[in-house]
């Protein structure tokens, strides 16, 4: 029984080994793919706001349910529109996170074109 033990050892360390040195890890091999960047258009009389996928996944680090569906629902291209500032300034949707801990605050007026920008 000992032997088989130690084989079985063994054979997992070498597929360990093998899987490493190929590059590929159990965790990676189902990734999500990056969804686009879109638009928040109802803003007004601000202008609207473009956010990344892009930025907060490879930039930020974060990971789908950092944000879905704890903060945000997971409707396609969906924006609330119960998204108010006033919502925002209170901690939720990006407030959750843009709260002047995690990240820049959406109550600094001097923050604002970091998300209201031209187009």
């Amino acid at each position: 029984m000992n032997g088989k033990l130690i084989g079985f050892t063994t054979a997992m360390v070498i597929i360990a080994a093998l899987a490493l040195w190929l590059g590929g890890s159990p965790a990676q091999s189902g990734e999500v793919p990056v969804p686009p960047d879109f638009s928040y258009e109802d803003t007004k009389p601000l202008t609207p706001v473009p956010f990344s996928h892009k930025f907060h996944v490879a930039e930020k680090k974060l990971q789908c349910p950092d944000c879905h569906t704890k903060v945000f629902q997971m409707k396609k291209m969906a924006a609330s529109p119960e998204m108010t500032m006033a919502k925002l300034n209170g901690g939720e949707f990006c407030g959750n996170c843009h709260n002047g801990k995690k990240a820049f605050s959406t109550k600094e007026a001097k923050d604002c074109s970091k998300c209201h920008q031209k187009k």
